[in-house]
C-alpha cells in the first residue's frame, strides 16, 4: 500500500484529494498539512510514499522543500494554472494537476505512481553519463557514490567526476538496491566502495575506499544498521 501526504495551502482542495483517495484501496491518507514548514516536519516524520504538493505553499518556496528533507517521496504537484508546470517537472514531478481536480486527473496521478513503483530497478552493468557533448559508458562497480547537486547530480567514479542532469531520486530508481544504498537526502553510495564507518557525537559517518566522509541521514541509518553484524 502506498502512503500519501497532502499539502495545500487550501483545507478544501485537501479534502477533495483525499475523499478521492479514499475510494481506491491500494493507497492510504497518513496526514495533512498546509504550509512549508509543516511539510517538510511532516515529510520527515511519515516518510510518505507520496506527496501531494502546492506549489504555492505558505511559509517558503515549494522547490526548496527538498533541500530541507531527509525523505524523498514521489511528488504530484498541484497549483491553479500552468505557470509553474515547467519547473515542477525539472524537479522531477511525477505529475502536475490543474485546481480544480478532475477525477479521471486524479486517477491517471495515481495510476502513474502505481506504474512507478512496479517499475523494476534497472540491473545492467553500466550506464551512460554527461560528459561534455559526448556520453560516456561507465561500469556500475566503478561508481564510489553520487551527489544531488541542486537539480543535477554528480557521479564520483574510479574514472572522474560527471555532472548529470538528472535528479538523483531519479537516478535512485534506476540503481540496483542491492548493490547502491540511499543514505542521506543528498547521497546514494556504492556498498562495495565503503571502507568503514564510525560514530561522532551521536552521528554514524561512512568513509569511502577514497578517503571521503559521508554523515548518515536519520532517516536512512536503519539501512546501513541492517548491515552491521
Amino acid at each position: 500500500m502506498n502512503t500519501i501526504l497532502i499539502a495545500d495551502r487550501e483545507s478544501a482542495h485537501r479534502q477533495q484529494i483525499r475523499r478521492h483517495i479514499d475510494s481506491h484501496s491500494e493507497f492510504r491518507v497518513i496526514g495533512e498539512c498546509g504550509s512549508c514548514r509543516e511539510t517538510v516536519q511532516y515529510v520527515n516524520a511519515l516518510e510518505p510514499d507520496v506527496l501531494f504538493l502546492d506549489v504555492q505553499l505558505a511559509g517558503g518556496r515549494t522547490f526548496e522543500l527538498f533541500q530541507q528533507a531527509d525523505h524523498l517521496p514521489k511528488v504530484i504537484y498541484t497549483a491553479q494554472n500552468e505557470s509553474y508546470a515547467l519547473q515542477a517537472f525539472n524537479h522531477q514531478a511525477l505529475d502536475y494537476l490543474l485546481k480544480p481536480f478532475a477525477a479521471e486527473r486524479l486517477d491517471a496521478a495515481l495510476q502513474k505512481v502505481v506504474d512507478r513503483t512496479v517499475t523494476p530497478p534497472f540491473h545492467g552493468t553500466h550506464l551512460f553519463v554527461e560528459d561534455g557533448e559526448r556520453m560516456r559508458r561507465i561500469a556500475l562497480h566503478d561508481i564510489r557514490y553520487l551527489k544531488a547537486a541542486g537539480d543535477y547530480t554528480v557521479v564520483y567514479s574510479d574514472k572522474g567526476e560527471f555532472v548529470s542532469s538528472s535528479g538523483i531520486g531519479s537516478i535512485e530508481r534506476k540503481l540496483d538496491p542491492s548493490r547502491f544504498m540511499r543514505v542521506h537526502r543528498s547521497f546514494i553510495v556504492n556498498l562495495e566502495h565503503i571502507d568503514a564507518c564510525h560514530r561522532d557525537i551521536g552521528r554514524l559517518y561512512l568513509i569511502m575506499e577514497n578517503g571521503q566522509e559521508i554523515r548518515v541521514g536519520k532517516h536512512y541509518l536503519h539501512q546501513i544498521k541492517s548491515l552491521i553484524l
